[in-house]
Parts: C-alpha cells; structure tokens; sequence
C-alpha cells in the first residue's frame, strides 16, 4: 500500500529534471506571491517558466491543486477582508467564462489566446496613463465591465491559469485597500479554481504522476502566500497599485511576444 503511494512519486522525480523542478518551485513561489495582487502580472510568469521545461497540458494539471492549496492556505484571512459586493458581481459570468473556455480548450491556439490577452492589458494600461490627469476618485463602478472582465478572466484561467490581468482591469477601478484588493482576488480565484477541477478531469489532463509533482512542490505553497501577505501589509497603497501596473506592463510585454513568436 505504501509502495502504490509512493510509486507516483518516484515516477515523477525518474520523469523529470533538475531545472524543471527549480523552474517549478520558483513558479509556485510566484503564484504565492501573486495572492498579494502584484501577481496580477507577476503571476502570469508562472505557467510559461513551468512550461518551458514540460508540456503546457503538464504544467496546468501541476499547477491546478497548488493553486488551490494555495487558496485554502490564506482563505480565512480572504473571506474576513474580501469585498463581497464586487464578488456577487463578478462571480457569476466568471464561471461562464470557465464553461466557455472548457468548450474551446481543444480549439484555440495557445498563441492566439496569449496575444489576444497581452494586447488586451497593454491597451488598458495606456487607457490608464491617459486617464491618470482626471479625477477618477468618485469614478463611476462600470457593472458592465466587472460582468466582462469576470467573464474574460474565467476563460484564461481555464485555458491558461491567467486570470489575474483581466479582473484587475476591473478591481483597479474600485480603489481598494491592499488587503482587500488581495482577499477579493484571493475569494475570487477560489471559487475558480475548483471549478476547474471536474472539468480538468473529464479532459483527461489530471493524472496520479501529476499529482505526486505537485505534492512534491507543496511545501512552497506557504512560502509565496506569506511573502505576498507581508509585502501587501509593508507597501504604501500609492507604491502597490504602482507595482500592480508595472507588472501588468511586463506582463502584458511577455505575453504578446509569446503570441508573435
């Protein structure tokens, strides 16, 4: 009974390489510090570093159960600060965005879904910088675009564990604190990530040797989540959404020259 269990594990250490779990443990550290909100951008360099040195398939099963190991890991602290407002609001067409990207998860190209999205943050960038000589403190709440870019990020988090960019188009509009920025994206991507789950599995991308790999990079889970929790706590609000859009700026970079390359 013991062997069964271990037999995975051995597998995956036999399957893979030395670099493919360093890109792997610094990936996981990334996302952990992506619940902070830098990884709003930051965490979209995750799947490709991971990728790099596996298939994408590989590494979205890999990286699905610790994204929401590490979900549960600052749940409690998510639930008590999240805006629940904004999460009634953008909940729902994100779970249709997941429906949509599971229908056409065997259909569009990788390529074409990473463009599309890299242009997509830098055209929202450049709306800000225009935008940043008005007075956006009593901007109006746009419901529409919170539904849109709900939608919008439960599609690439299903086909690209990438939905972080587009619901921060939204919640940069909101002007919250750090701490709730981070808990209503943490509640959010929690929902999210275990409704991908049974959809995964009925796709065939999960298997026990993928498992055993992320078992293997659990104990990094802690690490990311508790650095972005203390980085969120330190920085001033001016100098975190300062952050947030200069990783949505690298980010949005990366993401098209993957999509052109």
């Amino acid at each position: 009974m013991f062997e069964t269990l271990l037999a995975p594990i051995a597998q995956s250490f036999q399957a893979h390489s030395l670099i493919f779990f360093i890109c792997a443990i610094v990936s996981v550290i990334v996302v952990g510090i992506s619940k902070s909100g830098f990884g709003a951008g930051l965490g979209v360099l995750s799947l490709p570093l991971m990728a790099s040195q596996s298939s994408m398939n590989e590494s979205l099963a890999i990286l699905l159960p610790l994204l929401i190991a590490i979900d549960l890991v600052g749940l409690r602290r998510f639930i008590k600060n999240a805006d629940w407002r904004i999460l009634k609001l953008i909940l729902p067409p994100a779970f249709i965005g997941l429906l949509i990207g599971m229908i056409l998860f065997t259909i569009i190209t990788p390529k074409a879904l990473t463009l599309f999205v890299g242009i997509f943050i830098l055209l929202f960038l450049i709306q800000m910088l225009v935008t940043s000589h008005f007075d956006l403190k009593e901007a109006k709440p746009y419901p529409w675009l919170g539904r849109l870019m709900g939608v919008l990020s439960g599609f690439t988090s299903f086909v690209a564990h990438n939905g972080g960019p587009p619901v921060t188009i939204f919640m940069l509009r909101e002007k919250l604190a750090p701490m709730a920025y981070t808990s209503t994206l943490g509640v959010f991507f929690t929902f999210l990530n275990f409704g991908k789950l049974a959809p995964y599995a009925y796709l065939d991308l999960l298997s026990f040797q993928q498992l055993a790999t992320s078992a293997i990079l659990l104990p990094c889970v802690p690490v990311g989540v508790y650095l972005g929790f203390y980085l969120a706590e330190k920085i001033s609000i001016k100098w975190y959404y300062r952050l947030v859009q200069f990783f949505l700026l690298i980010a949005s970079i990366k993401l098209i020259a993957d999509g052109l390359n």
